[in-house]
């Protein structure tokens, strides 16, 4: 049994001596991708295709993509239209007050539900609500909007 085990142990050594040996001369002969210049690595990127960005160029546009990005972000919280929202509500019979308010939460005419609810509720709107159409626009203060739906 040693006798194999020799044989397999020294076949092994020379294949690595062998192969080191290889790897020692041609690795000594052969230009490293190292040795190569930056300039004659540009130029063979540029040959395939590639564009190549100086540290500079890079520096310039990151710069110019953040303030590209701070515009968009401006241009998102600004109010989209200058004129105000309106809507030409129609009140029909039957309809309660929530049903109304809704519509005009949703046209964007009041910015919370609860507190027109209340201001209706606080100043006996509520119950004098008229059936019709009615003009009414974001612009107008709860006791516009009150007074317009119970004329």
């Amino acid at each position: 049994m040693k006798q194999p085990i020799r044989a397999f142990a020294l076949g092994l050594l020379s294949a690595v001596l062998v192969l080191g040996t290889i790897y020692y001369i041609e690795g000594n002969s052969t230009k490293s991708k190292a040795d190569i210049s930056v300039s004659s690595m540009i130029s063979q990127l540029e040959s395939e295709g590639y564009i190549v960005n100086t540290p500079e160029e890079e520096q310039a546009e990151a710069t110019e993509e953040n303030n590209n990005q701070k515009k968009e972000e401006e241009e998102q919280e600004k109010p989209e239209s200058t004129s105000p929202a309106a809507i030409d509500l129609r009140v029909e019979p039957g309809m309660n007050t929530d049903e109304i308010i809704n519509r005009m939460y949703e046209a964007g005419i009041i910015e919370d539900k609860q507190s027109f609810t209340d201001y209706l509720s606080d100043h006996d709107y509520s119950t004098a609500i008229q059936t019709g159409e009615f003009h009414i626009r974001e612009d107008m203060t709860y006791e516009e909007i009150a007074q317009t739906l119970t004329r």
